[in-house]
């Protein structure tokens, strides 16, 4: 938190100083009168920088890496809804653990402190120098290449346990295929995913034998998505 202390002749000149040295307005600071002017003597104010929920952002994953014992730099931007934090440094990957468990023990806890005062919700997601995107690249690629598996084999294929959301992706990827359904089960930590081939339409017959007796039938499964 940055912090400055100036002196003048009157309070009012001394917090012009402190504000022109700054670069900001009276709504941007907290002022702090610590002495007032006599007439032998100035008047001498603080100047405390007001911190925003983007800085305390900042702050607190900077304190929770530090006590972590790791070196790294934080960077947050504005989102629509909340913010984005970048992890990035000598010990990124430290940050991120095994398939993001870190990463995401991080990003709750940080969450969890930017709303314990708020009325409405702050969305926050944190990142490590892109993992998250090649993540969920790899979860793309291996959601489709197990509901090949699925459909070719006629089972349903389980996948390991996954946290919610890296099961969302596989749920997301998997939405718009026509020939496989997919569904979460067991508790968390060891929630995982199914991928269950659909039955294939069968039909019996031509359509002018369905209109004189023929059989035809066709069967969809249904999908399931329960995160």
């Amino acid at each position: 938190m940055i912090s400055i202390e100036k002196e003048a002749k009157s309070i009012e000149e001394a917090i012009a100083l402190g504000l022109e040295q700054l670069g900001m307005t009276e709504d941007e600071v907290e002022i702090e009168v610590l002495k007032k002017g006599v007439l032998f003597g100035n008047a001498k104010v603080r100047l405390t920088v007001k911190s925003t929920p983007k800085d305390d952002v900042c702050e607190f994953l900077a304190g929770l890496l530090e006590r972590m014992g790791l070196d790294c730099d934080v960077s947050v931007e504005d989102v629509e809804g909340g913010f984005h934090a970048e992890i990035s440094g000598k010990d990124s990957a430290a940050a991120i653990g095994y398939r993001g468990e870190v990463l995401d023990a991080i990003q709750y806890l940080t969450t969890i402190h930017i709303n314990k005062n708020d009325a409405s919700y702050t969305r926050l997601t944190v990142d490590v120098e892109g993992y998250r995107a090649r993540r969920a690249d790899t979860l793309h690629a291996l959601a489709t290449r197990l509901a090949d598996k699925a459909v070719r084999e006629a089972r349903p294929v389980e996948l390991e346990p996954m946290n919610n959301q890296d099961r969302r992706i596989i749920h997301e990827t998997l939405a718009d295929d026509e020939r496989v359904s997919t569904e979460s089960f067991g508790d968390e930590p060891n929630r995982y995913v199914v991928i269950v081939p659909k039955e294939r339409e069968v039909t019996y017959g031509t359509n002018k034998s369905f209109r004189t007796g023929g059989i035809k039938t066709r069967s969809f499964g249904g999908k399931k998505r329960r995160f």
